[in-house]
């Protein structure tokens, strides 16, 4: 009996972390995914398809501020629930590598100028571990992400700020906080992703962490688990094809 509500509350404990219980997931978290994913189609939406002066080039930017955090957030609740951190990062690494040739592309830029968010993810995963571990490790990624990656070192320290987040609530925000002051001080509208943190609050403090159970044994099926993946490279690739054959 005791070694049964062990069992459970160590369950319970994996649910409250942002585990993926057997037939169950976690509807708030794949509705911060959607939201993720169409913030940030609006944001590329903007940067490729609209010129710099076109007040819908501001507007689209504005909402595409949000998407960066929600995904810095999904990655830090990823590194949780995954039974494999390696296979995670080479997943994350993969795509990386399938997703520049269509990124750089769409923003017009050389293949090796700009490197896409995939990396960023990817190598964020990688401080996390590290930092968990509490090894000097950690500092690589960093020092990685100054060949050009998106978001730039910057990126890798916001996912490590939302796995801190998960740790520490208090600690969590302060160093997102400090993370965007300096967009503040120059205004920048990068301090607009902020606007995101209330969102991210509500599931980290429960109140979007939906749990519902599944027909099936598998709450994550294929085609869910793997759609973020080739939507990245389709979307940009499909951004392209419009731009070169409806917006020159």
């Amino acid at each position: 009996m005791d070694k049964m509500a062990t069992f459970l509350k160590a369950e319970q404990f994996k649910m409250g972390n942002g585990f993926v219980m057997h037939g169950n997931f976690d509807v708030g978290r794949e509705v911060l995914k959607w939201i993720a994913i169409a913030t940030m189609t609006a944001d590329h939406v903007g940067v490729i398809l609209y010129p710099t002066y076109d007040p819908t080039y501001e507007v689209l930017r504005f909402i595409g501020r949000l998407s960066f955090p929600l995904f810095s957030y999904l990655i830090a609740l990823g590194y949780e629930s995954t039974g494999n951190v390696k296979n995670y990062f080479v997943r994350l690494f993969i795509f990386a590598l399938v997703s520049q040739v269509p990124f750089s592309l769409a923003i017009g830029k050389g293949i090796l100028d700009y490197l896409n968010i995939f990396f960023t993810l990817s190598f964020g995963v990688l401080f996390i571990h590290f930092y968990k571990k509490k090894s000097i490790l950690c500092l690589l990624p960093i020092l990685v992400s100054f060949l050009n990656f998106d978001y730039g070192a910057y990126g890798i320290l916001l996912i490590g700020s939302m796995y801190i987040l998960r740790e520490n609530l208090k600690l969590g925000i302060a160093s997102i906080v400090l993370l965007n002051l300096p967009f503040a001080i120059y205004l920048s509208p990068q301090v607009f992703s902020l606007l995101a943190l209330p969102i991210i609050l509500l599931h980290n403090s429960g109140f979007l962490k939906i749990i519902r159970k599944s027909k099936g044994t598998n709450p994550y099926p294929a085609w869910r688990k793997y759609f973020f993946y080739v939507y990245y490279p389709l979307h940009l690739t499909l951004l392209y094809l419009i731009k070169i054959y409806y917006f020159q």
